[in-house]
């Protein structure tokens, strides 16, 4: 929408588009009304003056009718705000005068005028008001009369139609516009009590969630302050927590994905084992038994690298493409020799290389006395 486009839809709203709407059709229904007329005078009627000037005076008539009336219709629909200008409301008064005049000028016994001269009385109603369409009307209904042959009776008929029907729907078109007016203060207020209402709930999440998370975290590291390593792990989890609420999702995705389950994991291991373990992930995939077997066997991974590396850190990487998902178990401990391991010891046999294994997939264990331990587990898609 360009501004231009804006700006009329500021100042014309949907109500004054409907007015604007019926105005031109009764101008397009009282034009094709004048043509009617103006064609049956012509064929039926008896010329009172000469022929000449009787039969220009009635093709006038027409030719307003049928030149201005497509004008005002394509300047309602794409420059509206014209219809409302000076210059156009003196050109359609002029033009309605004169169609309004010429059964007089031919001095005919039928006001073949029909409804076109009033129409210019309902367009300034529609468009400026009462007061200009009071005036317009008196106007017309003066011209409609003047120099006329009419009995009284049809004299008093022209001059109350051309004045009290401009009347009437001026009244008519001002109540619509109040009651529309009323309406949207009333829609505006009823929005502003929503948004104040919906700002209340979302202080109130705020101020919950604050109480509820990370105001106790803050409790517990007072309580905790002796123990860096374990305010540390406090303030990671909150930091994850926060971060997930702020962006309206799980910390690392679906409750019910790969990742969530491993990061549950990872958070089991911190509080039982006081060690810290940076999680870093890319992609992820729903849990099923495999996945769910797949993050036992991590867990297992970690808790031997808790257990024996004998660091603080511990890094677990995890990859879920297309091709499958890949996670590294890594610290940099102590390390051992995977061949020197007791065969009574099953952790890694079974619990990791036996279980992949068993799922389709590859564990590898790379390690070495004073070089850490790293863990490759593969798990690839079931073809």
């Amino acid at each position: 929408m360009t501004e231009t486009q804006q700006t009329h839809e500021r100042r014309f709203l949907p109500v004054e588009v409907t007015l604007r709407t019926i105005t031109v059709v009764f101008r397009v229904v009282g034009a094709c009304w004048l043509i009617v007329l103006s064609l049956v005078t012509l064929l039926t009627s008896e010329p009172r003056t000469p022929i000449v000037s009787w039969t220009a005076l009635i093709v006038s008539a027409i030719a307003v009718a049928v030149v201005w009336t497509p004008v005002t219709v394509v300047l309602a629909f794409r420059k509206p705000e014209t219809l409302s200008s000076v210059p156009f409301v003196v050109i359609d008064v002029a033009l309605a005068c004169w169609t309004a005049l010429t059964p007089n000028l031919t001095q005919s016994e039928s006001f073949f005028a029909g409804g076109y001269p009033i129409s210019a009385a309902f367009l300034v109603a529609a468009t400026r008001g009462i007061s200009s369409a009071t005036v317009v009307g008196v106007l017309v209904a003066a011209t409609s009369v003047l120099g006329s042959s009419y009995a009284p009776a049809r004299t008093a008929e022209v001059l109350a139609i051309n004045i009290v029907s401009p009347l009437v729907v001026a009244w008519g078109f001002d109540s619509i516009r109040r009651n529309d007016e009323r309406r949207r203060i009333a829609e505006a207020a009823l929005a502003a009590e929503r948004a104040e209402r919906a700002r209340a709930d979302e202080r109130a999440e705020v101020a919950a969630h604050l109480h509820d998370s990370v105001l106790q975290t803050l409790a517990m590291v007072q309580r905790r302050v002796q123990d860096p390593r374990a305010v540390v792990r406090l303030a990671r989890r909150q930091e994850r927590e926060l971060r997930a609420w702020l962006d309206g999702a799980a910390p690392y995705g679906p409750a019910d994905g790969l990742n969530s389950a491993l990061q549950r994991a990872v958070t089991d291991l911190e509080d039982e084992h006081d060690i810290l373990v940076e999680l870093s992930t890319v992609g992820d995939t729903p849990l099923d038994e495999r996945t769910t077997a797949l993050v036992s066997a991590t867990r297992e991974a970690m808790i031997n690298a808790a257990r024996f590396s004998g660091v603080e850190r511990i890094y677990v990487l995890v990859e879920t493409t297309s091709d499958g998902v890949a996670i590294v178990v890594r610290d940099r401990g102590s390390g051992f020799d995977p061949l020197g391991v007791p065969e009574d010891r099953r952790g890694i046999r079974e619990s990791i290389v036996g279980r992949l294994a068993r799922l389709g997939g590859t564990a590898t264990v790379t390690s070495a006395p004073g070089q850490g331990t790293e863990v490759d587990l593969r798990l690839w898609p079931v073809s």
